[in-house]
């Protein structure tokens, strides 16, 4: 197995406009649809994948896979493809648990006719290299599109979800068992290394069920006694340093809040906001350095998918909030958030890329050149964020450089 290559860190200051200033960009968690043949399938962005030519040199193609995001919080999914000799290969999630250990869900189509076969690329050295794992799952045909979904829990843990089966791994995908549907169970708490996600209970999605996968069964359970009448998104990408997590939705009066938990789920609080707008999903949260908090609202608009709302301040993480901003003017747009380790507050928009805050969100300017980054990812010290051209990238120092995530073809 040849090691990926990691090209010179990228300055996010310097990160710019994509490309195509493609509008409404989205990005989901679920089935793919509405695709005719593989080549279209993967021709809405542009990304980039090594793959390992016998006797020769890596060579390198195009392609992505687009979807629908259903919340703003659910972890992102996009495509690093290859393509050699008619042969596809597409690494449609990447997830990393900490700075060593990654995992990539993989898709291998022999031509544009057959199925495609799933697969597992895992990581031990931070990106630089991967293996790969077979999956027990079922080829797909390509017109259906891909289904599948990945749960990095722990460098061992890793679960895979698709068409309503849930399979778990504890050897970090060397080994797999079929698992019973265990969310009617509820959970004794959140362990500190559990996932949190939200799941549809119903077949409109009209309502969505917080869960945990447990870090030493992969089994989930329902977390119950979350104070909010509608669970909307989980922040379980960015827990703070002192465990803190929160559950974004509305309240039984309908306005939009925050339910946090300081001591693993066993108890709650609402954090409500000034002047709520019951139009307003329930936000998305931001940590900065200290206590500082942001919660950033999106809403929609008439030529963004993705319009930038209200935002709010705290510096007392998250029990009292200052209004920012109202949700008019520009940026009209958000897709990701993350304040770097100097404070700076760094968006990334559906039209303009990047754009930087340095008074706390009260006024950004855009960055001039390069690639925009966009659903951003912390967990154990990696930040994981995917490009606006459909690519990956990681970050160690907290936002200020990035490195290309590149997944090999076996």
């Amino acid at each position: 197995m040849s090691a990926t290559p990691r090209d010179e860190p990228i300055e996010l200051g310097e990160v710019g406009t994509p490309p195509d200033r493609r509008r409404g960009i989205t990005i989901g968690r679920r089935r793919v649809g509405g695709v005719l043949v593989a080549a279209v399938l993967l021709a809405a962005l542009g990304v980039t994948v090594t793959r390992a030519v016998a006797g020769g040199e890596a060579g390198q193609g195009t392609g992505a896979v687009p979807a629908d995001m259903r919340s703003p919080d659910n972890a992102p999914t996009a495509a690093a493809t290859g393509e050699l000799n008619g042969a596809r290969f597409d690494a449609l999630f990447v997830q990393f648990v900490d700075r060593d250990h990654g995992f990539a869900l993989t898709a291998t189509c022999a031509d544009d006719k057959q199925p495609c076969a799933y697969g597992l690329a895992v990581s031990t050295d931070g990106g630089r290299s991967y293996q790969h794992r077979t999956l027990p799952l079922a080829k797909v045909r390509q017109l259906e599109g891909y289904s599948a979904e990945l749960h990095a829990v722990t460098a061992g843990t890793v679960v895979i979800e698709d068409r309503g089966k849930w399979w778990v791994s504890l050897d970090a995908g060397r080994t797999w068992r079929s698992a019973p549907d265990s969310a009617a169970r509820n959970a004794a708490g959140i362990p500190a290394a559990g996932r949190l996600h939200t799941r549809c209970a119903d077949a409109n999605c009209d309502t969505r069920e917080l869960v945990v996968i447990d870090p030493e069964t992969g089994l989930r359970s329902a977390v119950p006694d979350v104070p909010l009448e509608r669970v909307q998104g989980t922040s379980e990408s960015t827990v703070a340093a002192d465990g803190t997590r929160w559950i974004s939705g509305t309240t039984r009066g309908g306005d939009p809040a925050l339910a946090i938990t300081r001591d693993g789920g066993r108890t709650w609080s609402v954090s409500r906001f000034p002047e709520p707008d019951k139009l307003l999903f329930g936000p998305r949260m931001v940590v900065g350095p200290g206590k500082l908090r942001y919660a950033i609202f999106t809403v929609q608009r008439e030529h963004v998918k993705n319009g930038f709302g209200p935002m709010y301040g705290s510096t007392d993480a998250g029990r009292t909030w200052t209004r920012i901003r109202d949700g008019e003017g520009q940026p009209a747009s958000v897709l990701g958030a993350i304040v770097r380790p100097d404070g700076r507050l760094v968006i990334c928009t559906e039209l303009d890329g990047p754009m930087i805050s340095p008074d706390g969100g009260r006024t950004f300017r855009k960055a001039e050149t390069g690639t925009g980054l966009a659903y951003f990812v912390e967990r154990g010290g990696m930040i994981t964020a995917m490009g606006m051209d459909g690519t990956y990238r990681t970050s160690l120092d907290g936002g200020v450089t990035w490195a290309p995530v590149s997944v090999p073809a076996p």
